[in-house]
Parts: structure tokens; sequence; C-alpha cells
């Protein structure tokens, strides 16, 4: 069984509208999915994957260790700082191997994915345009795998990771990060739905430009450009709105936690720097959201195009 038939074999069904009719009887259009291509991809995924975990592991422990240093050093000791550079260098040796091995990985898998892609859109007498269109959009596949599972992996053990260290310090810091689950769930749902309509609109510009291009009208061209660049601004703006409104409660969370810790605890220096590395390590977990539903939102419309010739 050859890579692409693996990919076309074990895709989700596109939506009805991608269906075209064959000898009386419909034919559902297939193309690839993140699970047909996780599936076909998944030892080469999970290796890195398991990379990457150890890589969180160690640098979910850096703000600990460097707390610990600090108190040490203001106490004459140096164990502290021996833990934080042994931990500083094996996240470190970790973290360029993993590197190394993504970029030979996703290249390959890319190179599968355009290659099959290519090759069934031509055969079926989609136009020259849209495949060259798709093609390129086809790259955020690979591109959700190796930086937004990523994405998703370092938020998870930013968010967890730092809940299960914040309350080794003080379990009421855990109660005011939880209370930013609320709005974030709320602006991100609306966002959703806000970059997915956004996303259309850019990608049904992307899918004529070769037309465009060929035509070499200089008003057509600049149109056309002009229109591209005008909803990458309202899908920028979508995001700057978003991510201003949930920064109004992170910083009430921000202060309210500092001030708890450092008014009721009677903390060491060390551990002042280690809680507050934590917050604000939670805080990033929950800022790599938005650009997951993003991408999302725009594979969701991608994953339509890519299913056969009569896609959106």
């Amino acid at each position: 069984m050859t890579i692409a038939t693996s990919i076309a074999d074990r895709a989700i069904p596109a939506p009805s509208e991608n269906a075209a009719v064959a000898g009386g009887e419909a034919v559902v259009r297939r193309g690839p999915t993140l699970r047909s291509l996780f599936s076909t991809y998944r030892w080469r995924l999970l290796a890195t994957y398991l990379l990457f975990n150890l890589e969180n592991v160690l640098r979910l422990l850096q703000p600990l260790v460097l707390g610990l240093a600090i108190d040490g050093l203001l106490r004459q000791s140096y164990t502290g700082l021996a833990w934080f550079v042994a931990q500083h260098l094996a996240h470190l040796l970790i973290s360029s191997f993993r590197q190394m091995y993504d970029t030979r990985a996703f290249a390959a898998i890319y190179s599968d994915l355009a290659t099959e892609l290519v090759v069934r859109q031509r055969r079926d007498a989609v136009d020259l345009s849209r495949v060259t269109a798709r093609s390129a959009l086809s790259r955020g596949f690979v591109e959700f795998f190796e930086r937004h599972v990523p994405l998703v992996i370092r938020s998870a053990y930013s968010i967890g990771g730092a809940l299960l260290l914040l309350a080794w310090y003080d379990w009421v810091l855990v109660a005011y990060c939880l209370v930013l689950l609320v709005p974030a769930m709320l602006l991100n749902a609306a966002y959703s739905r806000k970059t997915l309509a956004l996303s259309r609109c850019l990608h049904d510009r992307y899918e004529g430009e070769v037309d465009v291009i060929g035509q070499g009208d200089p008003s057509q061209v600049r149109a056309h450009y002009d229109e591209v660049g005008r909803w990458r601004v309202r899908l920028s703006d979508a995001e700057a709105v978003n991510f201003s409104l949930m920064e109004l409660f992170v910083l009430a969370a921000l202060a309210g936690s500092l001030v708890h810790f450092c008014t009721t605890a009677n903390p060491a220096a060390g551990e002042i720097f280690a809680v507050f590395r934590y917050v604000l390590m939670f805080i990033m977990g929950l800022d790599a959201v938005p650009k997951l539903v993003a991408q999302l939102s725009s594979l969701r419309d991608v994953g339509f195009r890519l299913a056969g010739p009569k896609a959106a």
C-alpha cells in the first residue's frame, strides 16, 4: 500500500458538498486529515513527542531549581546552583537533538503529502491555480503536528505543571489561576467562530492568486493583494482583541496571587521568584490557546478544499 493510498483510505469523509456523482451513485471525495496523517506517520511523530515531553519536564523544573539556587547562595551554599546547572545542560541537550530530528521528519512528511495531493488533484482535472494554492495550504497540516501539537504539549505542562507546583507552595494560588479558565473558554469560543469565517475568505483569495498573476493586469494584481491584506488584517485584529480582553483578567489574577503569597506566607527570596515564574508559566500556557484555535479553524476550512475537486 502506498502512502497516498494509506492517507486516502484513512481520511474522514468530507462534508456532503464535496460529494460527486459517478454511475448514478454518490461518491464521497476524501482528502488528508489530521487523523489520517497521524495514523500514517505515528512512529515518527511519537518519537519527536517523546523527546518534547522530556524537554518540558526539565523546563518545568527550572523555576524550582533556580529558586533553590538563589536561597542556597544567600546561605553560602552551592548545592542548589549545581542542580540548576545540571537541569539547564540536560534541557539544552535534549531540546537541541529534538529540534534536529523534527526538521528531518517533518520535511519528509510534507514531501509525501504535497506529492500525493498534486498528483491526485491534477488527475481529477482541478484547475492549476487551485492545485497550486492547495499544495501550499496543505503545509498547514504538517505544521499542525510540527508546531501546534508541541504547543499543546507545552501548554499542558505549563498549565498542569504550574498548578501542581503552585499547590505545593500555597494551594490558594491555584484558585487564583483556575478563575482565569472561565473567561479563557468564553473568549476562545467566540474567537474560533470568528477566525473560521475570516479564514474562509482569505483562502478564497489564495485560490484565485495564480489566475490573477497569469492575467498580469496591474490593477487586478493590486486589488488582489490589497484584498488579501485586508483579510489578514482582520484576522490580526481579531487576535489582538481576544488577547487584550484576556490580559485584563490575567493582570487581576497575577496581582492578586502575588499580594497573597508575599503578605501571608513570609516566603524566602527564592520561593517568591519560583512562585512568580510558575504563575507566569500558567498564564503563558493560556496565551497559547488562541494560536491553536486560529490554526484549527484555518485547517478546518483547508480540509474542505483538499477533499476533492468540488471542495469550496
